[in-house]
C-alpha cells in the first residue's frame, strides 16, 4: 500500500510538472505574438523621393583639419556657377565638391580611418563621434539641417553690410532636393539665421498662409546656391574660420564647455527612387 501510494504520489508531480510546462508555453506564445502584432512596420519612402545622407562633424575651431588640409582635396570651382562661388565667399561659407571617394582628410573627419594612432588622438582630444541621419525628400518638400547650437549673442554683417545683433541665434540650412535627369539630383540650400523668442508665426505655405511654432527667421536668399549630384557623391559645408563676424561663422560656429566648435556638414546623395514601376516585356 506505501509503495502503490508513493507512486500515486509521484505520478501526480509528474502531471503538475507538464500542466506548468504547458501553461509556461502557452505564455511565452502569447507574449511573443502580442509583440509581433504591436510592432510598427517599417516605413517605406515614397516612389518619387530623393534620399540624402546627412552627417554632421564638430570640431575645435583651430582644428588643422578643417583648414588647408581639407580644402586643398575638395573641388570647389565645378560645384556651383562663378556668380554663386563668388557670393558665398564673400559671405564666409564653403562648398566643395566630393566623389563617392572621399580623400584622406575628409575621411579622418568623418571617422572612417582605422589607424590606431589617429582614433587615439581623437579620444585624447575629446572629440565627439560624428552623427548622421538619414532623409527621403519627395517632391516639393524640404528639410531642416542645424548647422550650430544656440547663441546667447551674435554679432553678424550680412549683405548689406548693416551689422545685426541676434539673441538666442542659431544657423540653419533649409534643403530641397529635385530629381534633374538618370542618376542625376538637383539640391537647393537657403541659409536661415533663426533668432529671439520663440512663437507662433505665418509662413507662406504651397497652400496658402500657414501657421508654424519658431523663432524669428531671416531667410539669406542672396546666399542660397545648388548644386547637381550624382549618386554617391558629396557635398561639404562648413565657414571660412579666417572671415570674423560674417554669416558662415553664424551659420557654423559655436561654443560648448569644451571651448570655440565650428561644424562641417557633409550631404550625400544617396539613393533616387523610381517614380514608376519597371515594365515587364511579354513575349
Amino acid at each position: 500500500m506505501r509503495f502503490s501510494s508513493a507512486i500515486h504520489i509521484a505520478m501526480l508531480a509528474l502531471l503538475s510538472c507538464c500542466a506548468l510546462a504547458c501553461d509556461s508555453m502557452r505564455f511565452a506564445r502569447s507574449s511573443a505574438q502580442q509583440a509581433t502584432a504591436f510592432k510598427l512596420p517599417t516605413l517605406t519612402a515614397p516612389r518619387d523621393s530623393v534620399e540624402v545622407d546627412i552627417v554632421f562633424v564638430d570640431r575645435p575651431v583651430n582644428d588643422p583639419l578643417l583648414g588647408k588640409t581639407l580644402w586643398r582635396e575638395i573641388d570647389q570651382v565645378g560645384t556651383l556657377s562663378a556668380e554663386q562661388r563668388a557670393t558665398i565667399r564673400e559671405a564666409g561659407l564653403l562648398v566643395g565638391h566630393v566623389g563617392s571617394s572621399p580623400p584622406d582628410a575628409l575621411q579622418s573627419l568623418l571617422n572612417l580611418t582605422d589607424e590606431d594612432q589617429e582614433r587615439q588622438r581623437r579620444e585624447a582630444n575629446g572629440i565627439p563621434k560624428t552623427a548622421a541621419r538619414r532623409v527621403a525628400l519627395p517632391a516639393g518638400t524640404d528639410t531642416e539641417i542645424w548647422s550650430n547650437e544656440p547663441v546667447a549673442q551674435r554679432s553678424v554683417t550680412l549683405a548689406a553690410g548693416k551689422p545685426l545683433e541676434l539673441m538666442n541665434a542659431r544657423g540653419l540650412l533649409r534643403l530641397k532636393a529635385e530629381r534633374s535627369q538618370d542618376g542625376w539630383a538637383r539640391l537647393d540650400f537657403m541659409p536661415e539665421l533663426h533668432h529671439g523668442q520663440t512663437g507662433t508665426r505665418p509662413f507662406a505655405g504651397t497652400a496658402g498662409w500657414m501657421y508654424r511654432t519658431t523663432q524669428e527667421v531671416i531667410p539669406c536668399f542672396a546666399q542660397h546656391f545648388s548644386a547637381n549630384l550624382n549618386v554617391g557623391e558629396m557635398l561639404v559645408l562648413t565657414c571660412d574660420r579666417e572671415r570674423t563676424g560674417t554669416l558662415g561663422q553664424s551659420l557654423f560656429q559655436f561654443e560648448d564647455s569644451a571651448g570655440p566648435k565650428q561644424r562641417l556638414v557633409v550631404v550625400r546623395l544617396a539613393e533616387l527612387r523610381e517614380i514608376a514601376p519597371n515594365r515587364v516585356r511579354t513575349k
